[in-house]
């Protein structure tokens, strides 16, 4: 086996490492298996510190000088896992587990690297031409049970919403327990995610809603929809040239959880989701974030006062939505859907998430379409508030952090000035936002504006005249907690700042209801 010695000098330094593992006692080999060209693969166990228990997983080779290196990346270790996966191979592992290699029947005959420009990433990638074709080798670095991508990917290969299967590999220690899986590999599908089109198109509005600082516009009367002056018609007017692509993205994600419907589900009818559960934990966790607030959160007190009493009174008005409605039946997503995971020319899905991959796994009936439907809707929540974060910023001469925090009173602090920028701003982003949700999020592609009070605040919330069923507002609710726990956790004010102002939109009465997207 490897010696302790080794392994702790090649990881300690390694520039994946998350902090908290990077601060282990030690690090202690727990298997091996020798795959040829110089490679190992070594599982690991972190020992202390904050990550203690948790399983890595760390191929290596030996280097010019004798020392122990990352294979991760590298030729001899991308081009041995591709020829194990087409032979379908099984490698016994020292201490009497086995690596197991799944292919899709492609021989493999000529395998090459690709330049390929990974970027910074908490597992590894490598592009190769496998027979012409370009295709991503991922290894995961961490390991565990709810890494389900590599057998997502299989079930839904040939399904042309995800990337095609090759194959993939995994860990079965001695005993035969729980696969766990190491990497995989796919077609490369080119193109960019759905932020792409989006960032240049707002960001493009930008000199028409503002010109320069001294010529900035008022909000004037945001609410008319139809005169050619009107933001609410600006907006429209320049969003129109991405209509037909988010319409597009729309129908793709209809199809794509019908497809997982089918092919995960094998027919058996969807459960219920556990939704007095799901309200118990919201509420637990709303209870704890609001204490840690207390304690000394850098953030503005009259918004987290503001912030916590709606997720109260959020929580209080969906107990009595769900008390007075039939069940919620649940249904397999993506699982953690952003908008750089929804590719948009041609529309595929990539970094699968799902929390389970059929009726007999655990997390099968915790799960949603809608699931879906909310991660991208926070997603364009931060996407949009970020950016009006930025161009107040770069029109004021201020840090964005600054504005960031003033979008939570609508810039009552600020001189009327600067004010009246920031809250242009901000409204045109929060117009934008709705509109693109409109069409990326329902399928008529249309919206009930429920008009704004000029506040700054105004449609900062769950889109109130967008779909409001009471199963869709709570993982609404619970993702907003999850993010804000990670934003308090990870003393990240700045985009803390943009959960609490969507929280803070909670709370009320919810309007009628429109048909969504996806089936459930």
């Amino acid at each position: 086996m490897t010696s302790d010695t080794q392994l702790h000098e090649l990881l300690r330094g390694a520039a994946w490492l998350p902090e908290d593992v990077r601060r282990a006692d030690r690090y202690a080999p727990i298997d091996e298996a020798p795959l040829g060209s110089g490679t190992t693969l070594l599982l690991v166990s972190v020992v202390g510190g904050p990550a203690h228990g948790r399983l890595l997983f760390a191929p290596t080779r030996t280097d010019a000088t004798g020392r122990l290196a990352d294979a991760q990346g590298s030729e001899g270790f991308d081009l041995v896992c591709v020829r194990l996966m087409a032979a379908g191979a099984r490698i016994p592992t020292a201490r009497g587990g086995h690596v197991e290699f799944r292919g899709g029947g492609t021989a493999a005959r000529a395998v090459s690297p690709l330049p390929f420009a990974q970027g910074w990433s908490s597992n590894s990638l490598s592009l190769l031409d496998i027979d012409g074709r370009p295709h991503l080798h991922k290894a995961y670095r961490t390991l565990g049970a709810e890494v389900r991508e590599p057998e997502l990917l299989r079930l839904m290969n040939g399904s042309g919403h995800t990337p095609r299967w090759f194959g993939d590999y995994g860990y079965v220690p001695p005993g035969g327990a729980e696969r766990l899986a190491l990497g995989v590999v796919y077609t490369y599908t080119p193109g960019s995610g759905i932020d792409t089109p989006l960032r240049a198109n707002l960001r493009a509005l930008w000199p028409r809603l503002t010109g320069d600082v001294t010529g900035i516009q008022e909000p004037g009367d945001t609410d008319d929809t139809h005169g050619s002056g009107g933001l609410d018609g600006l907006v429209r007017e320049h969003l129109a040239p991405l209509a037909g692509p988010l319409r597009t993205a729309r129908t793709f994600l209809g199809g794509f959880h019908e497809e997982l419907r089918t092919r995960l589900g094998r027919g058996a009818p969807p459960p219920d989701y556990p939704v007095e559960r799901a309200l118990r934990d919201a509420e637990e966790r709303c209870h704890a974030l609001a204490e840690r607030a207390r304690d000394g959160v850098e953030l503005p007190p009259v918004a987290l006062e503001k912030a916590f009493g709606s997720l109260a009174s959020e929580i209080e008005l969906l107990r009595t939505a769900f008390d007075a409605t039939a069940t919620h039946p649940a249904g397999p997503c993506h699982g953690d859907l952003h908008l750089s995971h929804l590719l948009w020319d041609p529309p595929r899905l990539i970094d699968i998430s799902t929390p389970g991959t059929g009726p007999d796994e655990p997390g099968w009936a915790e799960q949603s379409p809608l699931q879906d439907l909310v991660a991208l809707r926070r997603a364009l929540e931060y996407f949009s508030a970020d950016e009006a974060a930025y161009e107040s910023a770069r029109l004021l001469g201020i840090d964005s952090t600054e504005t960031m925090l003033a979008s939570l009173d609508g810039g009552a602090g600020m001189p009327p000035r600067e004010r009246s920028v920031l809250l242009l701003v901000f409204e045109a982003a929060d117009r934008w936002r709705r509109h693109v949700a409109a069409l990326l999020l329902t399928r008529d592609g249309s919206e009930r504006s429920s008009g704004s009070s000029g506040s700054g605040e105004a449609l900062a919330g769950p889109e109130r005249g967008l779909p409001e069923d009471p199963l869709r507002r709570l993982l609404y609710l619970r993702r907003l907690l999850h993010e804000l726990d990670y934003n308090f956790a990870h003393a990240r004010p700045y985009h803390a700042a943009i959960d609490l102002r969507h929280a803070m939109a909670l709370g009320l009465p919810s309007p009628l209801p429109l048909t969504l997207t996806t089936r459930t």
